[in-house]
């Protein structure tokens, strides 16, 4: 799939990566981007962090705590004709 994003040009972008804790413990890695702005990649972090906030089961008041947890990584790319 074609993407007119910030990929499109040489520089930085950035990615989102979010690691959630399923309730029996176990853990799996979801990578989102990429996108032109760091701000972008860290809107998601807080998006999934706060879709998976964990909450009193008896009276369903947030906790604090999440089941989601992340950070953003930047890499630079490199355009040339081949």
């Amino acid at each position: 799939m074609a993407r007119n994003i910030g990929a499109d040009r040489n520089g930085d972008v950035y990615r989102s990566v979010l690691t959630i804790t399923r309730p029996d413990g176990t853990t799996w890695t979801k990578h989102e981007g990429p996108y032109d702005k760091p701000g972008a990649a860290r809107a998601r972090v807080t998006f999934w962090t706060n879709h998976y906030a964990e909450h009193d089961p008896d009276t369903f008041e947030p906790t604090g705590r999440s089941l989601a947890t992340g950070h953003i990584e930047k890499a630079t790319t490199t355009w040339e004709r081949v």
